[in-house]
């Protein structure tokens, strides 16, 4: 599962609709984001949601380019000082 993958190696489901290395991915999140508004009441729909909260998926993710790359470097600096006792 692509995402899960994702999610393994970035720590989040925040995937960039613009990403140039994950595409076709990005796409699927926001087409997912868009059917969550669309299809909440579908009991097929409602399984599928379940597994993507069960993940982690942000179901509503407004944040600027700017914020998720403040965010990102963020969470680097937080695993940094982690593993380093500093920053």
């Amino acid at each position: 599962n692509e995402l899960r993958a994702f999610k393994e190696a970035n720590g989040h489901c925040r995937v960039p609709v613009k990403s140039e290395k994950n595409t076709k991915l990005g796409n699927w999140v926001r087409q997912m984001r868009r059917y969550y508004k669309e299809q909440k009441q579908d009991p097929v729909w409602k399984r599928r949601f379940a597994q993507l909260d069960a993940l982690g998926f942000e179901w509503e993710c407004r944040v600027s380019g700017y914020e998720y790359a403040w965010q990102e470097r963020f969470e680097e600096l937080c695993a940094y000082k982690e593993a380093n006792g500093h920053c």
